[in-house]
């Protein structure tokens, strides 16, 4: 064991602290190189406290992690270790990095505690995570955050009221005011379910109260159930998803819809509604072309407008001039 300490230490007082530092620290036999200005043991608690003093403050290093802050405290008897002030650990194997005011380490729950503005940045893509609280078990390798949850890189933004991120996996499950930002697109929900890849959202389902606005179509979908597959480029959106357009009166129903990044399409599928006004196109399925904005039902389609009824082969709704136009055999009414 290798020590750097203002004072001396003995070997009871070692013992001691090892449980803090061998889950605080990587779980492995390599030494620890403990650092400190000021070092105090207390036999009749059991506590040892390493402090800040004379510009050093305590420092444990174990193989490639680090931890540092104002001051640093085992209590033995409650196998309890904590950590005060500017904490900050580092583990370069990991390539993670934890800063708060605040952290203890629970030796029986094998549970850290940080509090106090924590925040997480996993170096390996950039991605930063706050809360107001987060509750690590390195054994699992699982964080737990609590309260206003922001987490963040290049390509996302995610926020919610809890969250627990699987750090091996790149799996996120955000539970309560859920929403994520990527690109034109925002996504809002009761519950996130998302798998990352390579610093990206690479999968993940939406559930309850979904509300998809995409800034670049100009297009909101509310649903009960959003799921994306990024690598296929697809979406499928059921319970009963409604389209609204920005600026527009139009609305257009279905049972489920199914959403193709590359071609920009969309399949509305089952009992499709078109709702204008007093105008309603109705269809059994139809299909969404989102870069010339226009909609084609196909499947019996006719329309009802006040009292008046028509049908044919195919309508096309345009949605910039809301327009229907109708192609093929038809037959109808006309009431005024």
């Amino acid at each position: 064991m290798r020590l750097n300490l203002s004072g001396l230490i003995s070997y009871s007082i070692l013992i001691l602290l090892l449980p803090f530092f061998s889950f605080t620290m990587t779980t492995n036999n390599e030494p620890v190189d403990v650092t400190a200005g000021k070092m105090t043991y207390k036999w009749e608690v059991e506590k040892v406290f390493l402090e800040r003093s004379n510009n050093i403050n305590p420092v444990l290093t174990q193989g490639k992690s680090t931890l540092k802050a104002n001051m640093i405290m085992y209590d033995n008897k409650s196998e309890t270790g904590y950590a005060f002030g500017n904490v900050y650990y580092r583990n370069d194997e990991d390539q993670i990095i934890l800063t708060s005011g605040e952290g203890t380490y629970k030796t029986r729950l094998k549970e850290i505690v940080v509090k106090d503005n924590p925040k997480i940045l996993m170096l390996k893509d950039n991605t930063v995570a706050r809360s107001d609280l987060m509750k690590i078990y390195p054994e699992k390798d699982i964080v737990l955050m609590l309260g206003n949850v922001n987490i963040t890189n290049t390509n996302f933004i995610i926020g919610g009221d809890e969250a627990t991120l699987y750090q091996k996996t790149g799996k996120m499950i955000v539970i309560g005011n859920a929403s994520a930002c990527q690109q034109n697109t925002v996504i809002t929900a009761d519950k996130f379910d998302v798998q990352t890849r390579k610093g990206a959202l690479d999968t993940y389902t939406a559930i309850g109260k979904v509300k998809i606005d995409d800034l670049k179509q100009g297009y909101t979908i509310n649903s009960g159930r959003l799921d994306y597959y990024k690598e296929i480029g697809y979406s499928r959106i059921t319970d009963h998803p409604v389209i609204t357009f920005t600026n527009k009166n139009t609305k257009a129903y279905s049972i489920y819809m199914e959403k193709f990044d590359k071609e920009e399409t969309a399949n509305l599928m089952g009992n499709v509604v078109i709702v204008n006004d007093t105008k309603k196109a109705y269809s059994k399925w139809g299909y969404y072309y989102m870069h010339i904005k226009k909609m084609l039902l196909t499947g019996s389609p006719y329309v009802i407008d006040n009292q008046s009824k028509f049908q044919s082969d195919r309508i096309i709704y345009d949605i910039n001039s809301e327009t229907l136009n109708m192609i093929g055999k038809g037959a109808g009414y006309y009431q005024y």
